[in-house]
């Protein structure tokens, strides 16, 4: 005898699990594929105080060593190019720098205003 309430079926229950699990994967696999995109970037963006600019065009900023790349887009607080040496030690800078063989290299470095 039937009763009018609703009942999940042995079939019913191995959809459901069928379905979380089908979901679960695909969540895991879309979070590696952007872990990994994110990974094989490496870009990472930061503000510090740049303390020096020293002869081999490296910077320190923050009492950390950056090398500069020979394309690196170096602007004043206005966004106007500038010419690396034209940034004042003790300015605030943001900076775009990802890790190479030979160490962090800045990519990108603006002067914030202030």
């Amino acid at each position: 005898m039937l009763d009018n309430k609703m009942t999940l079926t042995k079939i019913d229950v191995c959809k459901i699990r069928k379905n979380i699990v089908l979901f679960l994967a695909v969540f895991i696999v879309l979070t590696f594929a952007v872990s990994l995109d994110v990974h094989a970037a490496g870009k990472v963006q930061a503000y510090g105080t740049l303390t020096s600019i020293e002869d081999d065009e490296s910077v320190i900023i923050n009492k950390k060593g950056y090398l500069m790349s020979p394309s690196a887009d170096v602007r004043d607080c206005q966004g106007g190019r500038i010419a690396l040496r034209s940034l004042l030690p003790s300015s605030v800078v943001h900076f775009e720098y990802e890790q190479a063989t030979s160490g962090f290299v800045i990519l990108s470095i603006k002067e914030v205003p202030q």
